[in-house]
């Protein structure tokens, strides 16, 4: 602290001269500056100076001009007592904030921890390419249950690219990557969580339709489903993002909750089920300072409780910065520093890098790993380790900090020592011993199928009626039934009027095929990530997913077709019969199905939404051109008529056909006519058979339908091995 020394009487401090007030201030700031002590160059602060905290030139700056105005001023020394008192109610405000996460978390995770499915992750000389470039050369590291290992570097160094192959999400070059001192096996994945960057989640669905969903899928069949929902609204809460638990996640087209409230509900989905191990790739990135430590206090808590954390971290704060256990720090795929985080300052200071007193540690040792010159001459002069590696963290038994590894700090002195102030240790032990790992390991699903089904049922339900029932397409289906009503409106039973009706029956049959079909094509294509991901984790079985998938969409999908039906069929007057009535409905929404399905085949058989609205283009136009509508099947050459029968659209057409020209109809006839019954004198009258007789729709109304069933089950089953193929998890 600076000394206030002031030698100008008090009597003539209070004159009205303005002037004279100002001369007396820049003579106690220059009085006061001549007895401060100035720091030594690169000095690094001490030990006791990081507990008691050490001023930042701008503080001693603002810590100057308060003293001077209150020598001027005696009502600004009322004024800074009142700042005081303010300033310690803050600090009381957080220090209780951030116990309360730790007693939220005690209270969540119970007296036992995580469990006894802890994970030693040990990995060595790892290396990755990409063709002929190296993205990772020989990265060797561990984490140990109760640590938070964080793993820093430059944008390019290979943060992401390392987690990914810790995770199984890449394959690996060379080096070993051992769980618990064995390679990693399939039942693993349950235990460990994977926290991308930024998640794919239905956009449609709000905060609580996912955690709650999560809570479902995710965790034992052995808890009820009320706990679940209560573990859920717990974790929402620990995270703050329980205020925003009605809001949509938000999609391109609607929007929904921020980008920071979109990062943490991508935490607390993987937190649900308290893995042993968690992976989090920049976790921090898009929050604030004080909700980015506040989250690494939420996994510090968890580390403390058995369950090993490593996470990349872009740009930390200080005080994030000092919950880090070990640090590794990258520089062009390299190990540039592996060690205690505490001492890297030390380390590098011990090379001849200092870092200036006003400097947050990770900003230093973010800019040495950055230049070029630094890099050279620390892999050039450690050839043999690739960088600075600290070698305490060998000598230190897992699971234990601050050279005391039994004792780990509760949160509120984790807050207290970034407040500078002090707080009693918490005694916690951590047993890493061998006999203490999961050798074994369940590779059950956590909750049955009927579970499973019956959560994925109410997800795709979600999902799918926010497109059913959306209001564009609704008015799309409106005008065009309209359209088509006004156009046909209530024909006549004319010769004349036979051919305008079987251009009616296929319109209908063709609109009610692209329609569905174009729909379902963006099916996959956007869900791809998500089922990828969760399919990783081990949340639900294939089975149950595509089942819940069918199942919801089956009545959602006669909605519009039916609106449709309801406004042209008799506005058109197609056939006042209701008998026919219900029948075209019939085969219409059966139509429709169909389309939806060979739409969901070549979805989950093309990734690219390009690629599969071409095959969708080709797939429709074949099936329209050999319907027998613009053709006759009499007319195709002999060698090539068989073709007909591949149209799905024909059996369409064909049973739609049958039942609206049934023998009940009957046309009169015309001048000239193209009937035999209205030639050589005769004069009708023209019956449905006849119709269909001359234009070459063979009179099978049972085979039709039966036909189409079996092409819609056909899609539908290889539909689920398209994704049983095509969709595995990329998990080594």
């Amino acid at each position: 602290m600076y000394r206030t020394f002031s030698v100008i009487p008090a009597w003539f401090r209070h004159l009205e001269l303005p002037n004279i007030k100002r001369l007396i201030r820049c003579v106690n700031l220059c009085i006061q500056l001549s007895f401060s002590t100035a720091p030594k160059k690169n000095r690094m602060p001490a030990d006791a100076d990081i507990e008691q905290g050490y001023n930042h030139p701008k503080d001693v700056e603002l810590e100057t001009k308060l003293s001077v105005a209150s020598v001027a001023n005696p009502i600004n020394q009322h004024t800074s007592s009142n700042d005081t008192k303010a300033n310690a109610a803050f600090r009381s405000e957080l220090s209780e904030r951030h116990k309360q996460i730790s007693n939220t978390l005690q209270g969540l995770i119970g007296n036992k921890g995580i469990g006894s499915k802890k994970i030693k992750l040990e990995f060595s000389d790892i290396e990755v390419k990409i063709g002929p470039r190296k993205l990772l050369k020989g990265i060797t590291a561990s984490a140990h249950p109760g640590q938070v290992l964080s793993i820093m570097g430059p944008s390019g160094s290979g943060k992401t690219t390392l987690l990914n192959s810790l995770a199984g999400r890449i394959k690996t070059s060379n080096g070993k990557i051992l769980l618990n001192g064995r390679p990693p096996v399939k039942a693993m994945k349950r235990y460990i969580a994977y926290v991308l960057q930024d998640e794919m989640f239905f956009g449609t669905m709000t905060v609580r339709e996912v955690m709650y969903f999560t809570a479902r899928i995710r965790l034992p069949e052995s808890m009820k489903d009320e706990e679940k929902i209560g573990r859920a609204d717990e974790i929402m809460t620990l995270l703050g993002i329980g205020k925003c638990c009605d809001s949509i996640v938000g999609t391109p087209f609607q929007r929904g909750i921020s980008g920071g409230e979109r990062k943490r509900l991508n935490i607390a989905v993987q937190l649900i089920t308290w893995p042993s191990l968690i992976l989090l790739d920049e976790p921090t990135s898009g929050l604030d300072s004080s909700t980015s430590l506040d989250l690494l206090l939420t996994l510090k808590e968890l580390a403390k409780n058995g369950c090993t954390v490593i996470t990349t971290i872009h740009q930390p704060s200080s005080a994030v910065f000092n919950l880090f256990d070990n640090l590794l720090v990258l520089a062009d795929g390299h190990t540039f520093y592996y060690g205690n985080a505490e001492g890297v300052v030390e380390r590098f200071n011990e090379r001849g890098f200092l870092c200036p007193r006003t400097y947050n540690p990770g900003d230093f040792v973010l800019e040495l790993a950055k230049s070029k010159a630094v890099t050279d001459a620390m892999f050039t002069a450690n050839n043999a380790t690739g960088g600075v590696i600290d070698p305490s963290v060998h000598a230190r038994k897992p699971g234990q900090m601050d050279h005391t590894m039994t004792k780990k700090a509760s949160l509120g002195s984790i807050t207290e020592k970034t407040l500078s102030k002090g707080e009693e240790m918490k005694e916690v032990s951590i047993s890493t011993d061998s006999a203490d790992l999961q050798t074994d390991w369940n590779d059950s699903f956590a909750s049955s199928w009927t579970t499973q089904f019956k959560a994925l049922l109410t997800r795709a339900f979600i999902v799918k009626k926010h497109s059913a029932f959306d209001n564009v397409d609704m008015f799309q289906v409106v005008v065009i039934a309209l359209i088509v009503g006004l156009v046909w409106f209530r024909q006549g039973n004319s010769e004349d009027a036979i051919q305008d009706r079987f251009g009616l029956v296929f319109f209908i049959g063709v609109f009610w095929a692209f329609f569905p079909m174009f729909q379902s094509i963006m099916t996959f294509p956007t869900e791809r990530a998500i089922l990828l991901r969760e399919r990783a984790q081990g949340a639900y079985r294939l089975s149950a997913y595509y089942t819940s998938k069918v199942v919801a969409e089956i009545p959602l999908n006669v909605i519009n077709p039916s609106l449709f039906i309801l406004i042209c069929y008799y506005m058109a007057g197609v056939n006042d019969d209701p008998r026919v009535f219900f029948s075209f409905w019939f085969t219409l929404i059966l139509n429709v199905e169909t389309s939806a399905a060979l739409g969901m085949l070549i979805s989950a058989s093309q990734t690219n939404i390009k690629k599969a609205l071409v095959a969708a283009s080709i797939l429709i136009l074949f099936s329209m051109l050999i319907a027998g509508f613009y053709v006759n099947s009499d007319n195709i050459p002999t060698w090539l008529r068989w073709i007909e029968w591949l149209s799905y659209l024909k059996y369409t057409f064909g049973s739609l056909a049958t039942q609206v020209f049934n023998p009940d109809l009957e046309f009169s006839c015309g001048s000239p006519s193209q009937y035999s019954v209205c030639q050589d004198g005769n004069n009708g009258p023209i019956t449905g058979t006849d119709v269909l007789e001359v234009q070459g729709v063979a009179n099978l109304p049972l085979v039709y339908p039966v036909v189409l069933m079996g092409i819609y089950a056909f899609a539908r089953i290889s539909t689920y091995f398209v994704l049983f193929y095509r969709y595995k998890p990329k998990v080594q």
